[in-house]
């Protein structure tokens, strides 16, 4: 049934995504379910790349495979569960639950109205088709590794900038307000929007992610400190570690910086709009703060994050300043200057 069809994705939401969970349920009407279905596409390929138990030639295959779904045509049922026949993975988690349940994400992607779905397809399909790009680089080692920033900010484009994208296009598709001057704008930031949140990502994983064998932090960094990018030698240099730690949350605030000023960009009477960017940006910026701060616990494998508490502050805070560009100014310069005596300590 239709309405059930929603309602299992929004459990399937809540399972796979804490902090998208937590800020899409501030939106409306069409935008909110478009942007809920979005995310749900997009954690499928997220969920196709990151399976350590996959080869690097399946991943690519089936990466290939998903995008080509898009934008669904006549048929679509048969080849979303011939497609999810076709893949398997080696443990059951709540994201290969998801996999399995695409055609009910795509029956709720087609109940979108069409300009939504044009819209999803478009960026969901060059999302999968660029990690599948990527997926190249494993067969080249036993390790995942970029070589330089550009390449990182390359990767981080396909994995977030083109997220940043599509929820531009769905915010201008959904409020009048926001006229193709401003969307103009938006547009020119929401790729550094969308970079910023995926480097915090890395950031945070970046310890566990050498522990299986993955890195995204680009080996120009590592060389830049005459370290191997080997995990033995960079336990045993914790100094030049924490250095180059600091360069990848450096990166990641200056295009958070971006966001900011993205979302200040959105009229203040689309107060939803702005509450659903600023929460996942200061979410982010307490992360780096908490990474840098607990620097010691990160190197020893600790997983880190922000805790329920701080979320709820920051959801408040924002929702009181939502619409006076002034406050939140200075609220994310507190934010920074905290950041920056955290990093000016390491």
């Amino acid at each position: 049934m239709k309405g059930d069809d929603l309602k299992i994705c929004e459990q399937h939401l809540a399972k796979v995504s804490r902090t998208f969970a937590i800020n899409i349920q501030v939106l409306r009407g069409d935008v909110y379910r478009a942007l809920l279905i979005a995310y749900l596409l997009c954690r499928i390929a997220d969920t196709l790349e990151d399976d350590p138990l996959l080869p690097a030639e399946k991943k690519i295959g089936h990466l290939n495979t998903f995008a080509g779904l898009f934008p669904p045509s006549s048929g679509w049922d048969a080849r979303t569960r011939s497609f999810v026949e076709s893949v398997s993975f080696g443990t059951v988690c709540d994201d290969s639950v998801l996999v399995g349940d695409m055609p009910r994400v795509f029956r709720e992607l087609l109940d979108l109205p069409v300009g939504y779905v044009d819209i999803i397809s478009e960026y969901v399909k060059e999302m999968a088709l660029g990690m599948a790009d990527f997926q190249k680089k494993t067969s080249e080692g036993s390790i995942v590794c970029l070589n330089t920033e550009e390449e990182l900010k390359h990767y981080c484009y396909y994995v977030a900038g083109t997220v940043g994208l599509m929820i531009t296009s769905i915010f201008s598709k959904g409020a009048p307000r926001i006229t193709e001057k401003i969307e103009e704008r938006l547009i020119s930031r929401s790729v550094k929007f969308g970079i910023g949140l995926q480097l915090t990502n890395i950031s945070k994983d970046f310890f566990p992610d050498l522990r299986r064998g993955w890195c995204y932090v680009p080996k120009s960094y590592f060389e830049a400190e005459g370290i191997t990018l080997n995990l033995n030698e960079i336990k045993s240099n914790r100094v030049v570690c924490m250095r180059i730690f600091k360069r990848l949350t450096n990166l990641a605030l200056e295009n958070l910086d971006e966001a900011l000023f993205y979302t200040l960009d959105i009229p203040r009477a689309c107060v939803r709009y702005r509450l659903f960017c600023l929460w996942p940006l200061f979410m982010a910026i307490k992360t780096l703060i908490k990474l840098n701060e607990q620097n010691e616990d990160l190197l020893d494998g600790h997983k880190i994050k922000i805790s329920r508490n701080e979320v709820k502050k920051i959801m408040v805070s924002t929702s009181f300043a939502v619409v006076s560009n002034n406050a939140l100014m200075n609220m994310y310069r507190h934010l920074k200057a905290e950041y920056l005596s955290r990093v000016t300590e390491v």
